[in-house]
């Protein structure tokens, strides 16, 4: 699927993604999102930014995730209604650190002034049609769970900032407690085994497309938590917390999707673009701003859930064990591909700690920013 003839874009993107070519020929590029730190961090501002995304979220939630042709033509349809002014292109930002920058280029991620929450709806609907795309066409290789837990958070990242306090769509209800996953008729196509060349790179990018989206949404949502709980808004903050849950399974999703590759196929299609001359001398998976910001958002949001322990303690669980798997789920990625020992290829050259250490530091680090006497093992 292809950007509309209407939208001229962000003027002089091309020349930002005219050092990788080969995108042309993967994903939809330019991929324009706003930069994440300018996003509401109050579900009241949440609603108020998202007024203009509301028809295109109702044409989204209507549609049954279990019809990947009805899904695709409403993802199209919405994103036709949105028209989002994606304003100018971000140039010279101070915040934007060189590492990022080189990180983007690699993707064809291009950021924009416009609005930043539709700009981060109009995303997750691209990101949606180059995923329903591929996935119409060979099949994926998800467990139903993953994949049901990716649809669930792109529908989130579209439907839920306009109406905030309801729970996420396509949810199930059993003894009045949400479920985060589509209903279970949900079922992914298998792979068909009428792959193309690339279709791993193909994976990759778009997979990473998903998941700069579900990083924007997710810190976005643990902002209303916390400004909810500052204000003893407790309904607000379940709501808060049950999205940002939603995207955090959701993140499990996106991983495992841009990882499903053989390893041929990752030292064939996707290896390559990891290294000179083909990626940007700065790039590091470690460092980009929507990742950034949503860990800052994990922090600051540290005490904010003690305010639900007491009302809804198993949704604290839930969030602990959805942030756990994530981090799982991305060691996961890279012990299939790379083994448990090796660096990363974005690693310095100084840097002899393995890419599976380190994922487990991280995830270690991030589930002390949950409550005290809730880790678990």
């Amino acid at each position: 699927m292809t950007d509309r003839a209407h939208r001229d874009g962000c003027p002089s993107e091309a020349g930002q993604i005219a050092q990788v070519d080969y995108l042309h020929g993967v994903a939809d590029i330019p991929f324009r999102l706003g930069r994440p730190e300018d996003l509401p961090s109050s579900l009241a501002g949440l609603m108020s930014a998202a007024r203009p995304t509301q028809k295109a979220a109702r044409l989204l939630a209507d549609a049954d995730p279990s019809d990947l042709t009805e899904l695709a033509a409403a993802a199209d349809a919405a994103r036709g209604v949105l028209e989002a002014d994606y304003g100018e292109t971000v140039a010279d930002d101070p915040q934007e650190s060189e590492s990022n920058r080189h990180n983007d280029l690699a993707f064809g991620i291009v950021r924009c002034t416009g609005a930043p929450l539709p700009l981060m709806v109009d995303a997750a609907l691209h990101a949606l049609s180059g995923i329903l795309d591929l996935t119409e066409r060979i099949g994926t290789g998800l467990a139903d769970e993953d994949w049901n837990d990716l649809l669930s958070g792109l529908a989130t990242a579209v439907v839920w900032p306009s109406s905030a306090n309801a729970g996420a769509p396509w949810e199930r209800h059993t003894d009045g407690q949400p479920d985060s996953r589509p209903d279970a008729r949900t079922r992914p196509p298998q792979l068909t085994g009428a792959a193309r060349p690339d279709d791993a790179l193909r994976r990759w990018v778009r997979g990473h497309h998903v998941f700069m989206v579900f990083a924007q949404c997710c810190a976005t949502a643990l902002r209303c938590l916390r400004s909810a709980a500052e204000q003893d808004e407790v309904d607000s903050a379940y709501a808060a917390a049950r999205a940002a849950t939603v995207l955090m399974k959701a993140s499990r999703g996106a991983l495992q999707y841009a990882g499903d590759s053989t390893n041929d196929e990752y030292v064939t299609e996707i290896r390559p673009t990891l290294m000179p001359p083909v990626a940007p001398p700065k790039m590091s998976g470690l460092h980009w701003r929507d990742h950034e910001a949503l860990i800052s958002a994990l922090a600051a949001a540290r005490d904010c859930w003690d305010t639900l322990s007491s009302v809804a303690p198993e949704l604290v669980e839930e969030f602990r064990s959805a942030l756990d798997t994530t981090y799982a789920a991305h060691r996961g990625v890279c012990r299939h591909f790379v083994g448990d020992s090796s660096p990363s290829l974005l690693a310095t050259s100084q840097s002899q700690r393995s890419a599976v250490g380190v994922l487990t530091q991280f995830r270690d680090r991030r589930l002390g920013l949950m409550p005290p006497g809730r880790q678990s093992g």
